[in-house]
């Protein structure tokens, strides 16, 4: 099960919570930030069976450089005794390895009459190609020793002659080893760039210039090179996954960073408002639209009619409006906008409204409530847990207060707490049907599983007309693989409530992961679009279910629309990293379109 929220909700703010592990499969794929698992996903299905073909297919991309050398073949024995490669002075050195120097073959050249050292451009190109090519391996061999020796200059000349009269791969791959240490990651760059061109599975090149790549701040490149490490080496170098994922984290948190300094703020879809704002149960809101005079009490009537209507960008306009027409609902009037401003991801700013609001009334408890999510949000749960003692010290009878406290010691895994709390919520207000939903849940959690499915069942006759308990208790079905009863759950659940996106997207996850029809999940998702056309959690599944199916550029349409409906950092941050990662598939096909083609069959 995922302790995730079902709904799409700012982190650590209180609402209803999912219940089950089967839709969680993909939403917690969705929320959580585990970069690891999203670069590792990425890429070990570029293509569907891609698994099954890493383990299954034999190790041919990471012969050694001896191997891969051009130089003639020798009778004489050769000792397997290679460099421990020490010596390097960053940590990157510790994955692309030291030259190999194995080969201990006699020197071969007559120093007496031709120096293969200071040789000349028009003199080597005056040797048979059978003589550049031993005078080339006999200066890659010099270079070797001179690495092993730390003399880093004269491997690299050494290395650099060996070029002139062969340009072997392994050649510049050396010198490439060489530069790295030194710090010339220009250099690395360029020397493993020619050594891929000419064998572009050259696992050992490939490793220096993605640690050169890093090192010069240019980690999408890096992310690239890792990425196709991973996936020539069949993901056995747990180092190179490693890398694969920090520089894929360092993208994602840079763009993020570049995107918000211009974007402009924006309120979440209307189930995500929803979620939320449905929980403090408002009812005191005009039924019939008011006046739209310029005046303050005017506005901030119509934006309590606008609330109701759940025509929230309009609410919020008139709350403003309000408060700078000077309302003598002034209280109430900032905290819905900074609930407002909270929600669009600003928790700085909206503190600021919620502390002038509690200035000017003290007595209101939902401020102290909202005011508690932010402290949590921050990561302060003593700051958080005091403003629900200080609610209760105001009025301990508000049914809110203690579902919204329920809500947090859900979050941080106090379960036991958590259902206290639901069970005051529902004992002062048993109509309220999330608190009963998310009693079950908490049961559930604690593994009281016949408790939790009696308190849904009952739910199910106290609310008949609930779509949010079918929805759920849908969940806890599809989470005992109940599958046929879940399935039924999510129809009516979507009979009910067909403007609710959720039950859509869970049945699509159902038929997805049971049913075995992508198509038809698509379908859903779809569906889930009509009923909320802004529903962030349907744009991020479908995402997933094309990125699943190898479907990389729909993924990726889907993963830039993710992208622009972020509000938060982290939220951005996260959308980026699936939108980086899938991308970076593309980048392999179409860099290595052999081994992509392999992946095919």
């Amino acid at each position: 099960m995922s302790s995730s929220a079902a709904h799409p909700l700012p982190a650590k703010v209180p609402a209803p919570v999912s219940v089950s592990g089967g839709p969680s499969a993909i939403h917690k794929f969705v929320q959580d930030k585990d970069w690891k698992f999203y670069a590792a996903v990425a890429s070990a299905s570029l293509l569907a069976g891609a698994g099954l073909y890493y383990l299954t297919r034999p190790s041919s991309t990471t012969q050694s450089d001896e191997q891969k050398s051009t130089k003639p073949k020798s009778k004489k024995k050769k000792s397997k005794k290679k460099s421990s490669g020490k010596g390097t002075s960053t940590p990157e050195e510790k994955e692309a390895e030291a030259p190999a120097t194995s080969e201990k073959s006699k020197d071969t050249s007559s120093d007496s009459d031709e120096n293969v050292e200071t040789m000349s451009a028009e003199t080597i190109a005056g040797l048979t190609q059978k003589k550049r090519l031993e005078h080339a391996t006999v200066l890659k061999t010099r270079g070797n020793s001179m690495y092993s020796a730390k003399k880093w200059d004269e491997a690299i000349r050494l290395y650099s002659q060996a070029i002139a009269f062969n340009p072997d791969p392994v050649f510049y791959s050396n010198r490439a080893a060489c530069y790295s240490v030194v710090g010339k990651f220009d250099k690395v760059i360029e020397d493993t760039t020619l050594a891929l061109k000419m064998n572009p599975t050259y696992v050992k090149a490939l490793g220096r210039r993605a640690h050169a790549y890093e090192n010069t701040g240019k980690h999408q490149e890096a992310m690239h090179d890792f990425t196709a490490l991973c996936i020539l080496d069949g993901f056995k170098n747990e180092s190179f996954a490693q890398s694969m994922e920090r520089n894929l984290k360092k993208v994602a948190d840079i763009k993020a960073k570049e995107i918000l300094k211009t974007r402009e703020e924006r309120l979440p879809s209307k189930t995500f408002m929803s979620a939320y704002l449905d929980s403090f149960r408002k009812t005191d809101v005009p039924e019939t639209k008011p006046e739209d005079e310029e005046t303050g009490d005017a506005q901030f009537n119509l934006a309590e009619y606008y609330y109701g209507q759940r025509e929230y960008q309009k609410a919020m306009e008139a709350y403003n409006r309000a408060i700078e027409l000077n309302t003598t609902h002034m209280a109430k009037a900032l905290n819905m906008r900074g609930t407002f401003t909270f929600l669009m991801g600003d928790g700085k700013k909206a503190l600021i409204d919620f502390d002038k609001a509690i200035e000017l009334d003290p007595s209101y408890v939902q401020t102290y409530i909202k005011r508690g999510s932010i402290f949590m949000e921050q990561g302060d749960a003593a700051k958080t847990f005091n403003e629900f003692e200080t609610a209760i010290s105001i009025d301990a009878e508000d049914p809110n207060i203690y579902y919204h406290r329920g809500q947090v010691s859900f979050i941080t895994g106090e379960y036991d707490n958590a259902a206290k709390d639901y069970v005051k919520s529902i004992e002062l207000e048993p109509k309220f049907v999330f608190s009963h939903i998310q009693y079950g849940v908490a049961q559930y959690k604690l593994g009281n599983i016949s408790e939790a499915m009696g308190i849904f069942k009952k739910a199910l006759k106290d609310f008949p007309e609930s779509g949010d308990v079918s929805n759920y208790y849908g969940e806890l079905l599809l989470d005992q693989q109940q599958f046929d009863q879940a399935f039924e759950r999510f129809d009516k659940a979507i009979k009910l409530k067909p403007s609710n996106p959720l039950p859509y997207i869970n049945k699509a996850l159902l038929v997805f992961q049971w049913k075995q029809d992508p198509a038809g999940a698509e379908r859903l998702c779809f569906q889930s679009l009509d009923a909320d056309p802004e529903c962030d959690v349907a744009i991020a599944t479908l995402g997933q279910l094309f990125l699943q199916q190898g479907k990389i550029e729909k993924a990726i349409e889907f993963f830039d629309k993710s992208i622009d409906m972020a509000r938060t950092e982290a939220e951005l941050t996260s959308a980026l990293g699936f939108r980086e990662a899938a991308n970076s598939q593309l980048v392999f096909a179409r860099d290595y379109p052999e081994q992509s083609k392999a992946l095919k069959r």
